[in-house]
């Protein structure tokens, strides 16, 4: 089983990672992929360039074997559809696909393209704080109640996964950095000190 956790990742943050280790532990992945999107369809575009975000979640995830990413989205031209990389990865690998979303994604999931055909290529498990409030009728018909049925399928199931959650997301850093400070809780150590040599996210003259 391979999870894949998409995002502009702009920067990726401890966030991001925590969900990404209660992710592969709990669902006992083999692997899990971040795959950073070129052009978002859904949200602005990204502040950093695609160099920086991928050079950040390399750094992040180095001491972590069990991560790595998947560049298709950047190495493609055009907007960044997950149909698209999910028939990509889908004809590269034998192994059952999961795709990880956050709980305010998949509230938006019936809008995005070809949301029944994601569902044939993979499974989705939903990440979401205890108290978020989902959409419960959103393809209400492909909810598993465990992630052992996710494995008596090879795709089509919607696991609703309660994660424990950092506090932190891209952009509350990016509104710490553009202030002049640097949120270290927030980051990688090594994406800090990244973020620092490259002077990315401050005003001009900073």
């Amino acid at each position: 089983m391979i999870g894949i956790l998409g995002g502009t990742f702009d920067p990726i943050h401890n966030g991001h990672l925590h969900i990404a280790s209660q992710v592969l532990t709990r669902l006992e992945m083999e692997q899990l992929q971040f795959m950073p999107c070129a052009l978002p369809v859904h949200r602005d575009r990204p502040h950093a360039s695609v160099t920086d975000r991928l050079a950040m979640i390399e750094l992040s995830i180095a001491d972590q074997s069990a991560f790595t990413v998947n560049t298709l989205e950047l190495d493609r031209d055009g907007p960044s559809y997950s149909v698209d990389s999910l028939r990509e990865i889908h004809r590269q690998t034998d192994s059952v696909l999961v795709l990880v979303l956050g709980a305010d994604a998949f509230n938006g999931f019936a809008s995005w393209k070809l949301p029944c055909e994601i569902l044939q290529l993979a499974h989705l498990v939903v990440c979401h704080r205890p108290g978020f409030k989902l959409t419960q009728d959103n393809f209400n018909e492909f909810h598993v109640g465990s992630a052992l049925e996710l494995n008596d399928r090879g795709s089509g199931g919607i696991l609703m996964l309660e994660v424990d959650a950092i506090d932190c997301s891209s952009s509350q850093v990016r509104a710490a950095l553009d202030r002049g400070k640097m949120p270290r809780h927030c980051l990688h150590p090594a994406v800090a000190n990244y973020i620092n040599q490259h002077h990315l996210y401050r005003k001009p003259g900073d």
